[in-house]
C-alpha cells in the first residue's frame, strides 16, 4: 500500500512537471507563431503600400502643375477623388490605377505643405490627426465619430511621400493608407481561440502528461517489484537452511543428546552452511557478471573440446541416475568462439546437469554441437518431465523453480539458469528453450563463431 502511494505521488509530480513544461513550450510556440504571422501581415501591407504609393506618386508628379492645386488631369488620373468643399468626381475604375486605389481597406489623401487635407479617395469617412506628416511608415488611428461609436478607432498603416510639380516645385504630400481591420479581426478570432482553446489544450496536455508519466514510471515500478520479489525469494531461500542449522546446532549443544546424534546434527548444520555458502557465492557472482565487474578473457575457445570434456566429467553422474548421455559433434573441423572458457564451461555444465536431474531413470540426455550461418549452436535435449507453458517465460528468473520440492531435493540454489543466461548474453549469444510437459525440454545456445 505504501509503495502504491509513493508511486502515485511521484506520478502526480511527474505529470505536473510534464504539463508545465509542455504547456510553456506550447504557449511559447503559439506566441512565436502569432509574432511571425503579425510580422508577415505587416510586411505584406508595407510591400503593397509601397507599390501603390509609388505608382500614384509617379503618375501624379507627371501631371501636377501648381503647388497645392489639384489639376483636372489629376482628377482623371484618380477617378473618384474628392476635393474638400467641392463635388467628388465620378468614381470610375476603367484604369489600372483606379482599380488599385479602390481596393478594400485602402484610402488616399492629398495634403498641402502644412499637412492639411486637400482631397481624398476612399477616406472621406475617416478623420486623421491634422499635423505635419512624417515621411516614414507609421500607424495612425481613425478618430471619426463612426469609429468612436464602433468602440475603437480603426488603425491604418500609412505611407507618406512628398509631391512635386512637373517643374520640380514642392506641391505637398501624398498619403496612402491601408486598414488593419482584417488583421484586427484575425487577432480577435485568435484571442477567442486562445481564451477557449488554452484551457482545453491544458486538459489534453494534462491527460497526455499523466499517460507519459505512467509510461515513464512503468519500468521503474517493474524494477521495484522485481527487487521486492528478489528480496522475498532470497529471504525464503535463506530461511530454510538457517532454520535447519539453528535446530541442528541447538540439538548438538543439548547435554541430553548422545554423541552419535550430536555428530549427525553437526553434519546437517555443515551441509546447510555449505548450501548457504554456495547461495551467497552464486548471488555475488551473478551480480558482478550482470554489472560487468567480471572482465571476460577474450580468447579463442574450442567448443569441440568443451563438449568432450563435459561428456567425460558428467558421464558418471548420468550413469548413477540411469540416464543415457549422448553427445553428437556435427562439425568436422574445430569450432571456436571468443570468450572465457571457464564461464562457457559452467553455463553448458548447468544445462546438462539440469537435464540429468529432471529426467527420470532410463531417459536420454543428448548434446549436439553444430555450425550454422556463422553461429556455433549447442543444444541440450532431454525426454524428461518437461516444463509447463506458464513457466517458460520465468525459468531464467532468479530463484524461480518449476518444481519446488524436486529442486530442493537436488540441492540447487535456483540461480543456475539465471547464471547460464547471463554468461551467454555476456558472450553476445542467445539462449532459447522449447518444452512440453511429459515430453522433455530442449535448450539451445547460439554463440558467434570465430574462424581460426
Amino acid at each position: 500500500m505504501y509503495q502504491n502511494r509513493l508511486f502515485n505521488r511521484t506520478r502526480i509530480q511527474l505529470t505536473s512537471f510534464y504539463a508545465v513544461v509542455i504547456g510553456l513550450i506550447t504557449l511559447l510556440n503559439g506566441y512565436a507563431i502569432h509574432r511571425v504571422m503579425l510580422q508577415t501581415f505587416e510586411r505584406t501591407v508595407d510591400r503593397e503600400l509601397n507599390t501603390l504609393a509609388g505608382t500614384v506618386h509617379d503618375t501624379l508628379e507627371a501631371v501636377l502643375q501648381q503647388p497645392e492645386v489639384v489639376s483636372p488631369v489629376a482628377m482623371k488620373v484618380l477617378p473618384g477623388l474628392c476635393i474638400l468643399g467641392e463635388q467628388c468626381s465620378p468614381n470610375r475604375s476603367d484604369s489600372k490605377l483606379g482599380e488599385l486605389t479602390q481596393k478594400q481597406g485602402y484610402c488616399l489623401r492629398l495634403l498641402n505643405l502644412k499637412g492639411q487635407e486637400i482631397a481624398n479617395l476612399g477616406g472621406a469617412k475617416h478623420k486623421f490627426a491634422a499635423e505635419i506628416p512624417k515621411l516614414k511608415q507609421v500607424t495612425i488611428t481613425d478618430d471619426s465619430v463612426s469609429a468612436a461609436l464602433a468602440g475603437r478607432g480603426e488603425r491604418y498603416h500609412v505611407h507618406t511621400l512628398p509631391l512635386k510639380t512637373n517643374d520640380e516645385r514642392d506641391w505637398g504630400y501624398l498619403q496612402v493608407a491601408q486598414s488593419y481591420h482584417l488583421l484586427d479581426e484575425y487577432m480577435q478570432s485568435l484571442h477567442l481561440l486562445l481564451i477557449f482553446g488554452v484551457p482545453l489544450a491544458m486538459l489534453l496536455i494534462g491527460g497526455a502528461s499523466w499517460w507519459l508519466s505512467g509510461l515513464a514510471m512503468q519500468p521503474i515500478y517493474q524494477s521495484y517489484q522485481q527487487i521486492q520479489q528478489f528480496t522475498a525469494d532470497a529471504a525464503h531461500e535463506l530461511r530454510t537452511p538457517l532454520a535447519v542449522t539453528r535446530v541442528a546446532v541447538e540439538s548438538a549443544l543439548d547435554p541430553a543428546v548422545i554423541e552419535s546424534e550430536t555428530r549427525t546434527n553437526l553434519e546437517i548444520a555443515q551441509r546447510q552452511v555449505h548450501h548457504l555458502t554456495r547461495l551467497a557465492e552464486d548471488l555475488l557472482w551473478l551480480s558482478r557478471l550482470e554489472a560487468k565487474q567480471l572482465p571476460i578473457q577474450q580468447k579463442p575457445c574450442c567448443l569441440n573440446d568443451l563438449v568432450s570434456d563435459l561428456e567425460e566429467e558428467l558421464a558418471p553422474l548420468a550413469m548413477a541416475a540411469g540416464i543415457d548421455l549422448q553427445v553428437a559433434i556435427l562439425v568436422k573441423e574445430p569450432l571456436y568462439v571468443m570468450g572465457d572458457i571457464d564461464r562457457l564451461y559452467r553455463a553448458i555444465s548447468n544445462l546438462i546437469t539440469n537435464a540429468i536431474q529432471y529426467t527420470p531413470a532410463d531417459g536420454v540426455v543428448a548434446i549436439h554441437l553444430e555450425y550454422l550461418e556463422n553461429m556455433a549452436i549447442i543444444t541440450v535435449r532431454d525426454n524428461g518431465i518437461g516444463i509447463a507453458p506458464a513457466d517458460l517465460p520465468h525459468i531464467f528468473d532468479r530463484f524461480y523453480r518449476v518444481q519446488v520440492d524436486r529442486s530442493r531435493a537436488t540441492g540447487g540454489t535456483g540461480l543456475g539458469l539465471a547464471i547460464v543466461k547471463a554468461i551467454v548474453h555476456t558472450h553476445q549469444g542467445t539462449i532459447q528453450v522449447s518444452s512440453k510437459l511429459g515430453t522433455g525440454s530442449a535448450f539451445t545456445v547460439k554463440l558467434p563463431a570465430k574462424s581460426v
